[in-house]
């Protein structure tokens, strides 16, 4: 038994220019997460930087996508097992508004999601 979504939920912020959306998603397996980040990529393909985790069993991954190592994918990983989830897979998008928030910044501005 497990804890996982029952459907996508989605939220979004604003910090210094740069806009952050956060999605979530429930997942039967790894195909199925790597489909639904290819087709958030396609729908986001403006965006500056997609980061992502998913967690399925004991199977994990995560990426930065290009933020600096450890600021993006990790943290995110991170709010999943907070939460306790399973059969995920989270994304946060950003679209970057020209002020460099530093990896503090960006840790909290993608941590906010798990919360």
């Amino acid at each position: 038994m497990y804890t996982t979504l029952k459907s996508l939920a989605r939220s979004s912020s604003v910090v210094k220019n740069s806009e952050f959306l956060g999605f979530a998603a429930p997942v039967t397996d790894i195909p199925a997460a790597l489909e639904w980040l290819a087709t958030l990529r396609l729908e986001r393909a403006d965006a500056s930087h997609v980061c992502w985790a998913y967690r399925i069993g004991a199977q994990y991954r995560f990426s930065d996508d290009g933020e600096p190592s450890g600021t993006a994918g990790a943290p995110i990983y991170r709010a999943i097992q907070g939460s306790e989830l399973d059969c995920v897979v989270v994304a946060v998008v950003r679209y970057y508004g020209g002020v460099n928030l530093g990896a503090g910044g960006l840790v909290r501005g993608v941590w906010r999601y798990g919360k």
